[in-house]
């Protein structure tokens, strides 16, 4: 990863898909989605690098505030010692892909755009 807002996903990179927010709890779905990169194909991987920098291109005000809002937060563990990334936006302004990484894991990066 680049401080120049340009990463690469690595084998030992882990991403946590989370859905926050909203006056409905559903237990089920507040744990984070978990996807590790090591049970990731190479398209998989470069599915998962897009919607990571699809979330930085949206980076300017992601979130806002209100009881009833949903937001998703999106974070990379990077295990050998580089700082993790976190990204937070309003479920409204969520790409289909992220919605698919959370509703269905490693397997929504194998969905089509279209």
């Amino acid at each position: 990863m680049s401080h120049n807002g340009r990463f690469e996903l690595d084998s030992t990179s882990v991403i946590l898909v989370t859905r926050e927010g909203g006056f409905v709890v559903t237990p089920g779905l507040a744990a984070p989605r978990r996807i590790d990169c090591r049970e990731l194909s190479a398209h998989q991987r470069l599915r998962l690098q897009t919607v990571l920098e699809e979330l930085d291109r949206q980076r300017g005000g992601l979130r806002s505030e209100g009881a009833d809002r949903r937001s998703f937060r999106v974070t990379l563990q990077v295990p050998s010692g580089r700082p993790e990334r976190e990204w937070e936006l309003d479920e409204s302004a969520a790409p289909r892909s992220l919605i698919g990484l959370w509703k269905h894991g490693a397997q929504g990066l194998d969905e089509s755009d279209g």
